[in-house]
C-alpha cells in the first residue's frame, strides 16, 4: 500500500474522481508542508518504467520524451514515482530532467477522444493539457488495452468524436485513469505512441491482407545483421559473428524478395549502428516485421555441449506466435538441437511497431554448428527456413 500522505493528498485533490475511498482520517498542515513531490519529465524515447529500483527489475512501461510525472522519493540513481497506482515504480535519473516541486498532484484531464482510420492504421486521438504516464499492454496477440494515468477522466461529459470499424471500448480502470481496449480477430501487427501538441495519438495497424498463395507479396520486412563496426559480437572457431550475421542476413534478403516482399536491411556493411536506430530505420520503412539475425554464445563456454543450437526470441505477446512458426520452420531443416522460444527483454525485441523477433542460428562457440554456419549453402538453407517459418505464420494468421 502507499504511504499514507500521497493517498490523502490525491484525495484532497481530487475528491469525487474515484482515487480514493477512505475518508476517516486526514493528514496534518505540518504533513502536508512537509510533504513534496518533484515534477519530472522524460528527456528521451524508450525512457523505460521499473517495478525496482535496479535495471536489471522488470519494465512496466516505455515512455516518449516530455512525459510528466510525480517523484516522491529518489536514490543515488531512480526517482521512485507515483502513478496513483497501488503500488510505486521507479526510473532512471539519466531518463529525466527536474520541472519543479509542488505540494499537491494536480492532474490534468482528459478533453476529448477522436477515431479515425486510414488504410494501413487506426487512430486514437487523445486531447489533454499535459502528457502523462502510459502503458501499452498486450491482453492478448489478438488484443491491447492503452491506459493512460495520472489524469482526471469524467466519462460522462468526455468527447468522443469520428468512428472506426474497428472495436474500440472506453472505460475507466479502478483508479480512474483512462483505459481504452482494442481486439481484433487477428493477430496484433504493430501499435505505438505518438505525441502531439495537445496530448498523445494511438496508432494501432490494421491487420493484414494476405494472399494465401503468395503470402509474402508486398510485405515489408526490416533484416537486421546483429552487431557490427567495432561489435564483433561473439568470436570462436576462427569466425566473428558480426560477420556471420551479415552474410546470412543477405541471403536472407534475396529469398525474401524472391518471394515478393519489400526487403531492407538495417546495414549491409561492417558499420556500428545503434539499437534503437535500427528500431527507426524499421519504421523509417513503414516494416511490417523486423527479424534480427545473430549467433550465440555462452559466458561459460565449457557448456557448450549441454547447450547449443537454434533459438528465436521474442517479447511482446504479438510477435510469439511469428517466433515459434521460424523455430519450427529451422528445427524441420537444420536438424539442430531446439533451445527454445524464448522470452527476452532486448532492445529490438521490445519493439511494438514493427512485430520483431531475434532468431540466434546457432552457437558460434560449437565447433560443429560454427562450421556449417560458415557454410554459403548452410546459410541459404538458414534462410529457407526463416522464409518457410513466417509464410506459415502468416497463412495459418490471416
Amino acid at each position: 500500500m502507499k504511504k499514507l500522505i500521497p493517498l490523502f493528498l490525491a484525495f484532497c485533490c481530487l475528491q469525487g474522481a474515484g482515487f480514493c475511498e477512505d475518508e476517516t482520517t486526514s493528514p496534518s498542515e505540518d504533513e502536508i508542508q512537509q510533504y513534496k513531490y518533484t515534477i519530472i519529465k522524460t528527456t528521451s524515447n524508450y525512457s523505460p518504467i521499473r517495478e525496482g529500483a535496479n535495471v536489471n527489475a522488470k519494465r512496466f512501461s516505455h515512455l516518449k520524451k516530455g512525459a510528466t510525472i510525480f517523484a516522491d522519493d529518489s536514490n543515488e540513481d531512480f526517482f521512485r514515482i507515483d502513478l496513483g497506482l497501488d503500488k510505486y515504480y521507479w526510473i532512471e535519473k539519466k531518463y529525466v530532467s527536474v520541472d519543479s516541486e509542488t505540494n499537491t498532484k494536480e492532474l490534468p484531464k482528459i478533453e476529448s477522444l477522436k477515431f479515425s482510420e486510414n488504410p494501413n492504421f487506426y487512430f486514437v486521438e487523445i486531447k489533454t493539457p499535459v502528457l502523462t504516464a502510459y502503458n501499452e499492454i498486450e491482453t492478448s496477440s489478438n488484443s491491447l488495452d492503452f491506459i493512460l494515468y495520472d489524469v482526471i477522466l469524467d466519462k460522462e461529459n468526455l468527447q468522443i468524436k469520428g468512428s472506426t470499424k474497428a472495436d474500440f471500448k472506453i472505460s475507466k480502470d479502478k483508479f480512474n485513469n483512462l483505459k481504452i481496449s482494442y481486439n481484433s480477430n487477428y493477430p496484433l501487427v504493430g501499435h505505438e505512441v505518438e505525441t502531439t501538441e495537445n496530448g498523445l495519438i494511438l496508432k494501432i495497424k490494421k491487420p493484414l491482407d494476405i494472399n494465401k498463395k503468395h503470402p509474402l507479396k508486398d510485405i515489408t520486412i526490416m533484416i537486421d545483421p546483429g552487431h557490427g563496426g567495432p561489435d564483433s559480437g561473439a568470436c570462436a572457431n576462427g569466425l566473428r559473428e558480426k560477420d556471420i550475421n551479415l552474410e546470412v542476413s543477405k541471403v536472407l534478403l534475396r529469398k525474401l524478395k524472391h518471394e515478393g516482399a519489400r526487403v531492407y536491411l538495417t546495414r549491409d556493411e561492417d558499420v556500428d549502428v545503434d539499437l534503437y536506430d535500427r528500431i527507426d530505420i524499421a519504421k523509417e520503412h513503414h516494416s511490417d516485421f523486423l527479424i534480427s539475425i545473430h549467433q550465440n554464445s555462452l559466458p561459460d563456454r565449457k557448456k557448450v555441449n549441454e547447450k547449443h543450437g537454434v533459438g528465436v526470441y521474442y517479447y511482446n505477446k504479438e510477435a510469439y506466435k511469428l517466433a515459434d512458426s521460424v523455430q519450427k520452420a529451422l528445427l524441420e531443416g537444420t536438424k539442430f538441437r531446439d533451445d527454445g522460444v524464448n522470452f527476452a527483454s532486448f532492445a529490438l525485441t521490445r519493439s511494438a511497431m514493427p512485430v520483431c523477433i531475434l532468431v540466434e542460428c546457432g552457437y558460434i562457440i560449437h565447433p560443429e554448428e560454427a562450421k556449417k554456419l560458415s557454410d554459403v549453402e548452410f546459410q541459404k538453407l538458414l534462410a529457407d527456413c526463416i522464409v518457410k517459418g513466417l509464410e506459415n505464420y502468416l497463412k495459418e494468421s490471416f
